[in-house]
């Protein structure tokens, strides 16, 4: 009865909070803009595709003989002010049309179009009357380019800015939808049976994240808000539900680490989805994958693809065979890349919680655990190659994250053939979902088993050759099962490969090894970021000084050394593999072990000093990782 009372009282504050805060958040900043550098949103109609001038670098779009945005919801108690940058383009100046400005379908003005771009400013009249605005903007005439583009043409519109004149209310569907998805994640996360103090901030902070993505741009304006709510009460439902299962199959309660992991993960999680599906999201490469999941549903499994540089390779339907078992929950188009960014996400974390299970496991330290989870997910990189649309390889990349738990449980050794054949269909399922996990997690195996070999307990020995036996029966299953299909392509992209690295020729964005080399640094910072890299610094001095090199400190040795082999490899050939990506599970553990035990050594004075620098380090890495979650929309 307590812990219903307290997931009760802070479902009903992180409700009121998020009302609060979505109403605060767009009333400070309620303008509506359209990006003409990305997708244009779907309330517009009548206006053509974005479009980029190569000389100026303008971006633009065109309309048709009507444009209309549809803002329904929009609180009309005050005057809106509409900015416009348009441009006729005709060269003979009579030959620009007029165009009407209307709202409501009412006309406001009419102004002439020139040949070079003008800018207007509209005052668009208040009506309290009513919610909601219809804009429109006409043009008396249209023209065709030509044979190749019948498309008839308006004008050019380059800035769309509609801002108020005094301070708005959010719509009702957005202030309801952002209250109740943080009453549903405060709720779950209360009948974790955390700490009130901890219920409370996590609360919070959920509210605060629900309620600024909810306000963002064109998000209270179309069916987001249902998302939003959609999203908050299922995944509050998962993590309810998955906790309470874990502590009955365990017969005791979570520890406090384990709860504020699985916490941290689904709140991850819940920002990420309502970033992945706000309608200011650009699609990326995710519609490419919902092509190709749609070939994959109509039997379809062999193909390739082209990485920068123009270089073929094979592109294993991993991802699209899973996400094939829930494809009856949507229609097929757009609602294929919402499946798949949701399928993506879900899986990252899910697996990413392995990474507490692992340190727990092996080094007895939840603390390095529960940290490294959360640094997991807030490195950049983590959701950027979800954000750019590199859906199969982020999945293939989570399934790696199995394949390093495996390794490192100390019940891998080759007398226990269940646990070798586990982690051999994990390596299969990681080898078949991306080209790049298959290199990358086959050299890391290779490389751990060599570790392992070389040491001289038997138990590690063991495990090592099970490893080792692991990886290669994967990697010929892997291969006779899909890659053997493209022999030929192997043949001319590694021939070109050879006479470019021979000739020392430019990669892909031509970019000379020289120019490859200078840019590790920053890509390490844009990727990783400084604080991870930091504490991930430390986390492997301490592992070094340790007298004892355990299991775990093996694996990862391993695992990083194979990245920064293929690293290495990106320098001085064209072959550009994700080594960054793969390297996240080891450099948050590494991370976490860093940060743990610098909190708890040293005598107090230097323990203060330490604490210090270890929570400023933290409170960095979640500052950026907020920040690239944010910078996502624009």
């Amino acid at each position: 009865m307590r812990a219903i009372g307290r997931s009760i009282a802070t479902a009903v504050l992180a409700g009121l909070l998020g009302a609060a805060c979505v109403a605060l958040f767009y009333a400070w900043h309620p303008a509506i803009a359209i990006d003409f550098q990305r997708e244009l949103p779907k309330n517009v109609s009548g206006v053509y595709p974005a479009e980029r001038d190569p000389a100026s670098r303008l971006a633009f779009a065109w309309t048709a003989g009507e444009a209309i945005l549809r803002l329904p919801g929009l609180d009309r108690r005050v005057a809106w002010r509409l900015d416009l940058r348009i441009r006729g383009a005709r060269q003979l100046p009579a030959d620009n049309p007029d165009v009407t400005i209307l709202a409501d379908g009412a006309p406001l003005e009419t102004f002439h179009s020139t040949t070079d771009f003008s800018d207007i400013h509209i005052l668009v009249p208040a009506r309290p009357a009513r919610r909601g605005l219809v804009l429109g903007l006409t043009s008396s005439k249209t023209f065709v380019p030509g044979p190749s583009d019948p498309r008839p043409l308006g004008v050019m519109l380059s800035t769309f800015v509609l801002a108020p004149e005094g301070i708005v209310l959010v719509p009702r569907p957005a202030s309801a939808a952002a209250s109740l998805s943080a009453a549903a994640m405060g709720a779950a996360i209360a009948l974790l049976g955390v700490t009130a103090g901890s219920a409370i901030g996590g609360a919070v902070l959920v509210s605060a994240g629900t309620a600024a993505i909810a306000a963002r741009g064109f998000g209270p304006f179309t069916d987001y808000p249902t998302i939003v709510l959609r999203l908050g009460v299922w995944i509050a439902i998962a993590l309810a539900g998955f906790t309470l299962a874990a502590q009955r199959a365990r017969g005791r309660p979570l520890r406090n680490t384990a709860r504020f992991a699985a916490a941290f993960s689904a709140a991850a999680l819940l920002l990420k989805l309502i970033v992945l599906l706000h309608p200011d999201m650009p699609i990326g490469d995710a519609m490419f994958h919902a092509h190709r999941f749609q070939g994959v549903l109509g039997g379809r499994l062999y193909f390739t693809s082209v990485a920068p540089g123009g270089y073929a390779f094979p592109y294993p339907p991993g991802l699209y065979v899973f996400a094939a078992v829930f494809s009856g929950f949507v229609h097929r188009g757009a609602g294929d890349v919402t499946l798949l960014r949701v399928v993506t996400a879900s899986v990252d974390a899910a697996f990413g919680l392995l990474l507490y299970w692992i340190a727990a496991r092996t080094w007895d330290n939840r603390l390095a655990g529960a940290i490294a989870v959360a640094i997991y997910h807030l490195t950049p990189l983590n959701f950027a190659v979800l954000t750019t649309g590199n859906l199969t390889n982020a999945f293939a990349q989570s399934v790696a994250i199995a394949a390093l738990a495996l390794m490192a449980a100390p019940t891998l050794t080759l007398e226990r053939w269940t646990t070798v054949l586990r982690l051999s269909i994990v390596l299969v399922v990681a080898f078949l979902s991306h080209t790049s996990t298959l290199a990358i997690l086959f050299a890391a195996s290779i490389a751990i088993a060599a570790l392992f070999l070389l040491r001289r307990e038997p138990s590690l020995r063991s495990s090592g050759a099970a490893i080792a036996l692991a990886a290669s029966a994967a990697a010929v299953i892997a291969f006779f099962a899909y890659y053997a299909y493209f022999m030929d392509t192997y043949r001319l992209e590694l021939a070109r490969i050879g006479r470019e690295t021979a000739a020392a020729a430019p990669a892909a964005g031509g970019r000379a090894i020289g120019d490859r080399l200078h840019f590790v640094p920053y890509a390490l910072a844009l990727n990783i970021g400084a604080p991870v890299l930091l504490l991930a610094f430390l986390g492997a001095a301490r592992l070094a000084r340790r007298p004892h090199v355990d299991r775990l400190a093996l694996v990862l040795a391993g695992w990083l050394a194979a990245c920064a082999a293929f690293l290495a490899i990106g320098v001085v050939t064209p072959i550009d593999m994700r080594y960054y990506l793969a390297a996240l599970p080891a450099l948050a553990i590494a991370a976490g072990y860093g940060a743990a035990r610098a909190w708890h050594d040293g005598w107090p004075p230097q323990r203060t000093l330490w604490r210090v620098t270890v929570a400023g380090l933290l409170a960095a890495a979640i500052s950026v990782g907020f920040h690239h979650w944010w910078s996502a929309l624009g």
